[in-house]
C-alpha cells in the first residue's frame, strides 16, 4: 500500500526534481504519477479529448515540469494502464478502472497534487537561495 507520505514524497521528486527526465521505469513510481493524473479528473463525468489533452499539458505544467514528455503519450500511457476508458472513436474519455490496481491509502485522494509540488519547488528554491548566500559569506 502507498501511504500519503511516500506518495508525496515520490511525487515532488519524480516531478519537481531537477531534469529534464524520462517518465519513470519503476511501476511504483510510475502508477504515483498515473494517480496523481486521475486525482485532477471527476470520475463522474465524460471528457472530450481536448479536455484530457488540457488537463494532461496543465499536469505536466504544474506538478511535473521536469518530465521528458507530451500530453499525447500521458494520455495513451493512462489508457494502456486502465486510469482512462477511451470511446472506439477515440473523442471521449472518462475515469477507467485498472485490471491489477495499486493499492493507495485512502488519504492520499484529499492530497492537492499541485499545491504540494508548487510548495516543493519553493522549498527547492529558497534552500538553493540560502546556500548561495552562505557560500558567499564564506569566502
Amino acid at each position: 500500500m502507498i501511504s500519503p507520505e511516500e506518495f508525496v514524497e515520490r511525487l515532488c521528486r519524480l516531478g519537481g526534481d531537477p531534469g529534464p527526465r524520462p517518465f519513470p521505469r519503476r511501476r511504483r513510481d510510475r502508477d504515483i504519477l498515473m494517480k496523481s493524473m486521475v486525482m485532477l479528473l471527476d470520475s463522474g463525468r465524460t471528457y472530450r479529448e481536448p479536455e484530457i489533452n488540457d488537463l494532461l499539458d496543465g499536469w505536466l505544467r504544474d506538478v511535473a515540469p521536469q518530465l521528458a514528455t507530451d500530453h499525447v503519450t500521458l494520455r495513451r500511457l493512462l489508457v494502456d494502464y486502465g486510469h482512462l476508458e477511451r470511446t472506439a472513436s477515440g473523442s471521449r474519455y472518462r475515469v477507467g478502472y485498472p485490471p491489477r490496481p495499486v493499492a493507495f491509502d485512502l488519504e492520499v485522494d484529499d492530497i492537492d497534487v499541485r499545491a504540494t509540488v508548487a510548495a516543493y519547488l519553493d522549498h527547492q528554491q529558497r534552500s538553493r537561495r540560502e546556500r548561495a548566500r552562505a557560500h558567499g559569506r564564506k569566502r
